[in-house]
């Protein structure tokens, strides 16, 4: 069949008319005749009829034919085949993919993505398919003849929480091709934000999949960066005294112009508090509100006023003390009195931690155990091994603690005897690359005890212990401890406790992970030591044992992204979407990603690239141009001779015959 690739040139076949009115017009011009004299002639009475009729009708058409040719000519025609049939040898697929991660709520991404799927609808031929994907693939409609079907699956689309991941698309759409398909197409219609793609990576092209890629969102065509956005970074919950609550937020501005944002705090249906923030171009600026304990559980921190993407405005959080820290012991299977009596002191000085609910810790030796029998799950803040030596080896826990480190966890050691076991497993294993030189004090307390050395102004326990509570540290009787200097391969440690004559009496390591090493040279018993008596024994415990993780203000409560999932005891917590809830014993926060939150995409072009695909080689016409060139087969040729050849005919018909140069004229 016959089909123009300027079709809207046909309209210059109105041009038609003009040879008809030509010839209506037309008037053919009488040879005039003159007589000496006219008196004896009377004037004829010649009939006007107000109708015309074209003269030389062949001409005419011949006409008309031209003006026709010419306008088909300038339409572009060519000759196209019947779309592909479906045999059993296959057929044309096409598999539409839509972005529905959260981003897509902004900046009218989803809007126009639906209509930029239903047109493909319209005009894409051969079989049809739908994939709607985020965090994973939530909408799949198979590849098909049931445009229907796939025009109801668009148009019902929505938004998930969970963070975009591009990477679940381009692993499984190239499963749900045929074998039998003659082409195809991967129509991937999303907003291309840079935190979900630009990571991904597909070989579909060399699986004889072509690509077409069609950016939504973008509300100044350019690519880039989106404007317009404010989002809650942060939110946390911390006592604030006596019967009060302090919740804090972070709000922070995507835009490279200064903003001013409203903050509410939303409890019990009702805003309670209003905040007015000065954010700064592309920074952050905080914002508190302090309730009364006990209120209200929950509370919700939300943006007001409109922005181009409004799933980042509001955080909900728990206005509850956080679940208690987890604890317990290694120690030997057969403990000795000093062990027993070590444990006791430890035990007693962790667990009475509280601070009005809000810094609680729970002894929890079974969980413990469960990480000494191998169990990966990271249940236990804070373990101490207790008279480390040579059980420690037997048992082989090298592994489970190191891996419990790894993962961010704190760990206080304490030796056994003999204290050289001690350093052998910590060296060995490299945990720390100390030397032993002896234990000072001997088996027997002396007269004269050591005593803890002053601590450095600008260290975390110079500014803790200071007045009466230094005193107190200070006055702090050391019976027995082994002396220890560092070996060449040591690496970073911190010392932040020392003797009078400046020999380590706590070394720290600092994991990368999170984790925390802390290893005291003496035990914790009176035997050893007098601090587990001392009012400064508790402080001092909790500051060695603080871990970076706490210092970065974790909350204490399980935040999960939706999408993400919380192992319990007798089963698991699927986050979904924002919000706090309740999993067995634990209070969880459910946030908004805040990659979501990013206004950065990326173009077109580098994701053609990473796809292994030339940009060049796709536009956005890409479905309605889906038949090759070579089964097109081009027409205006055979119009221009047609044309030309009416022309010549036209001008030989029309040239008037040649006259003589004079007139016979009558004279009197």
């Amino acid at each position: 069949m016959i089909e123009f690739a300027q079709p809207a040139a046909l309209w210059t076949a109105l041009a038609l008319g003009l040879p008809l009115l030509a010839h209506m017009a037309y008037r053919r011009v009488t040879e005039k005749f003159y007589f000496p004299s006219l008196r004896f002639i009377r004037p004829s009475q010649i009939p006007r009829t107000g109708k015309r009729t074209p003269t030389d009708i062949p001409l005419l058409i011949l006409r008309m034919l031209l003006f026709l040719a010419l306008a088909f000519l300038l339409a572009d025609p060519y000759w196209k085949s019947d779309a592909l049939p479906v045999t059993e040898q296959g057929s044309e697929e096409t598999l539409i993919a839509i972005d529905l991660s959260p981003s897509m709520s902004g900046w009218r991404g989803l809007e126009e993505a639906k209509e930029e799927a239903l047109n493909l609808i319209e005009n894409t031929p051969g079989k049809l398919g739908l994939l709607g994907f985020g965090h994973s693939i939530i909408v799949k409609v198979e590849i098909g003849n049931n445009r229907e079907s796939v025009r109801a699956a668009i148009q019902s689309l929505s938004v998930d929480w969970g963070r975009g991941n591009a990477q679940v698309l381009l692993d499984q759409a190239p499963q749900l091709f045929s074998e039998q398909a003659v082409r195809r197409n991967l129509v991937i219609i999303s907003d291309f934000q840079e935190s979900d793609w630009q990571t991904a990576y597909s070989e579909s092209g060399n699986q004889g999949i072509v690509h077409q890629l069609i950016k939504v969102g973008d509300p100044d065509g350019v690519g880039g960066k989106r404007p317009n956005n404010l989002s809650v970074l942060e939110g946390r919950a911390v006592p604030a005294g006596p019967g009060k609550i302090r919740v804090w937020a972070v709000i922070r501005n995507w835009d490279d112009v200064n903003k001013t944002a409203t903050v509410e705090l939303i409890a019990g249906g009702e805003t309670r508090l209003r905040n007015l923030v000065s954010v700064p171009p592309l920074g952050s600026a905080q914002t508190q509100f302090v309730i009364k304990e006990g209120d209200y559980a929950e509370a919700m921190i939300k943006l007001t006023g409109l922005d181009e993407f409004e799933m980042d405005n509001q955080r909900s959080v728990w206005l509850k003390a956080p679940p208690s820290k987890k604890f317990g012991f290694w120690m030997p299977e057969f403990e000795d009195e000093g062990t027993d009596s070590e444990k006791s002191f430890l035990k007693t000085a962790v667990s009475s931690s509280g601070d009005n609910g809000w810094n609680r810790w729970e002894w929890d030796q079974d969980r413990t155990d469960s990480i000494r029998l191998g169990d990966d799950q990271m249940d236990i803040e804070l373990l101490m091994v207790l008279g480390l030596g040579k059980w420690f080896e037997d048992e082989q826990l090298a592994e489970f603690l190191i891996r419990f480190l790894s993962n961010g966890g704190v760990a206080l050691v304490t030796p056994g005897e003999p204290f050289s076991s001690a350093v052998s497993v910590l060296r060995s294993n490299k945990l720390l690359d100390f030397n032993f030189v002896r234990v000072a004090g001997g088996a027997v307390r002396g007269k004269n005890p050591f005593r803890i050395g002053a601590l450095e102004e600008d260290s975390v326990l110079g500014d803790v212990f200071s007045g009466k509570s230094a005193r107190d540290l200070y006055l702090s009787a050391i019976h027995r401890f082994g002396i220890m200097k560092p070996g060449s391969g040591a690496g970073s440690v911190d010392i932040p406790l020392r003797d009078r004559e400046g020999r380590p009496l706590a070394i720290v390591r600092q994991l990368d992970g999170g984790g925390r090493l802390v290893f005291l040279p003496f035990r914790m018993n009176t035997e050893w030591t007098d601090l587990p008596l001392r009012n400064s024994f508790l402080p001092l415990l909790m500051e060695l044992t603080r871990s970076e993780l706490a210092d970065a203000g974790s909350p204490g409560w399980p935040v999960l992204e939706p999408g993400n999932e919380l192992l319990g005891i007798e089963g698991s917590f699927k986050a979904k979407e924002p919000g706090t809830f309740r999993f067995e014993d634990q209070w969880v926060e459910v946030v908004l990603s805040p990659a979501e939150s990013s206004p950065a995409t990326v173009s077109v072009n580098e994701i053609y690239e990473s796809l292994g695909v030339s940009a060049t080689e796709v536009n956005e016409a890409f479905l309605a141009e889906s038949i090759a060139e070579e089964e097109r087969n081009p027409l205006w040729m055979w119009f221009a001779i047609f044309a030309a050849t009416l022309l010549i005919i036209e001008m030989l018909w029309s040239r008037p015959l040649l006259q003589p140069s004079t007139q016979n004229q009558i004279h009197a």
